[in-house]
């Protein structure tokens, strides 16, 4: 086997720089279980979340404020995980990324950075420091478009694809409904914020995620269609683990390596969503002649090769070894969740059907903790 990797982009986003902002819901039900055990899948090692003030007892009464919850298998959890592991997959030397939260209010947690681990450092901290107050969805999309323009602490780059992945378990509850129930203003502010986005460049790709988000998904529908970007609803919120990296910022979603002189495809094949890709190829002594296909959103067919020539050696080749260990740990937390690839994708599909039709329909009667 030797690696083989790469860059793709269709014509219309062919710069090699991506700039991706991660816009994370960390509203306070997102403590809320996201459907599946997702054991120690990208999360800190150590420590427990800091979430909840400590519940005393006395006789039965109690002082204080909400118990400490474990929020291992929570939808933060599940968020902080999928995002860690699309971190894993992209190539840090042509894309930046940046992390923002919204609750209250939107906060810029990491601005763009080639500097990955101090992105993943960041999802870290957002997870310790656990879930709280209502959903201002409005403030994290535009605080976003704000960094990928250059206008805040984020240095500008002008020659990258820019986009958000914003995951959401809800529907925006600020700043009219006061955190605590859902309006049409609050859902016309986040759509008009992710108007703005599209008119500036920046899609807005918007992952619907569980029950909630998905009873009144005229925002998501909204802020996916005005910006330009995919709306991507997910049943069981743990399987955004499996979904997150699906998305493709540069308009190609399938790439095939093939060694024509042995006739064998890529036994191995990641494509990141920003169109850096690896693979693991089988090769004969002498030469070899490698070509790669890549296929656009639209069905447009790219094409291109190269010629290597092989000699056995005594060494294994370290860079080979370290993707194909990624790609065992990669596999495993998908099996984690029990469903197939190709079962959570059919489920998409029925929801994403669902969704469109759902989103013209008036909010609901909601009331109650902030959310």
């Amino acid at each position: 086997m030797v690696l083989i990797s790469g860059k793709v982009s269709t014509q219309g986003e062919r710069t090699p720089n991506v700039d991706i902002f991660f816009v994370l819901d960390i509203s306070g039900s997102t403590a809320n279980y996201a459907g599946v055990d997702l054991g120690d899948a990208n999360l800190p090692s150590s420590g427990s979340p800091r979430w909840g003030r400590p519940q005393i007892s006395i006789f039965g009464g109690g002082l204080g404020g909400p118990p400490m919850r474990d929020l291992r298998n929570s939808i933060l959890a599940a968020e902080v995980a999928a995002s860690r592991r699309l971190l894993s997959q992209l190539n840090a030397q042509t894309t930046r990324v940046g992390l923002i939260t919204f609750s209250q209010d939107a906060k810029i947690v990491q601005p763009l950075t080639h500097d990955f681990e101090k992105v993943k450092q960041s999802l870290d901290n957002v997870f310790m420091a656990g879930p709280y107050g209502g959903t201002h969805m409005a403030s994290g999309i535009r605080l976003a478009i704000k960094e990928l323009a250059g206008l805040g602490v984020s240095e500008r780059r002008t020659d990258a694809v820019k986009v958000q992945f914003l995951l959401t378990d809800g529907y925006p509850t600020l700043p009219i409904g006061g955190g605590r129930r859902v309006t049409v203003e609050d859902t016309d502010l986040a759509i008009n914020a992710a108007r703005i986005s599209g008119k500036a460049g920046i899609k807005v790709h918007v992952f619907a995620l569980g029950d909630e988000a998905l009873s009144y998904p005229a925002a998501a529908v909204g802020i996916a269609k005005e910006s330009g970007g995919i709306f991507t609803p997910v049943v069981r919120a743990g399987d955004i683990l499996a979904i997150l990296e699906n998305v493709s910022v540069v308009g190609v979603d399938f790439v095939q390596v093939f060694n024509e002189t042995v006739g064998q495809r890529a036994s191995y094949l990641r494509l990141a969503a920003d169109g850096f890709f690896s693979s693991s190829v089988p090769v004969v002594e002498g030469l070899n002649r490698i070509q790669v296909t890549a296929r656009a959103g639209d069905g447009a067919i790219g094409r291109d090769s190269v010629s290597i020539y092989y000699q056995r050696g005594q060494q294994r080749s370290l860079d080979l070894e370290v993707f194909l260990e990624k790609e065992k740990n990669l596999k495993l937390e998908v099996e984690r969740l029990g469903r197939s690839k190709e079962d959570i994708q059919r489920e998409i599909d029925r929801g994403r059907e669902e969704s469109l039709r759902h989103s013209q329909q008036p909010p609901p009667a909601t009331e109650g903790p902030p959310r």
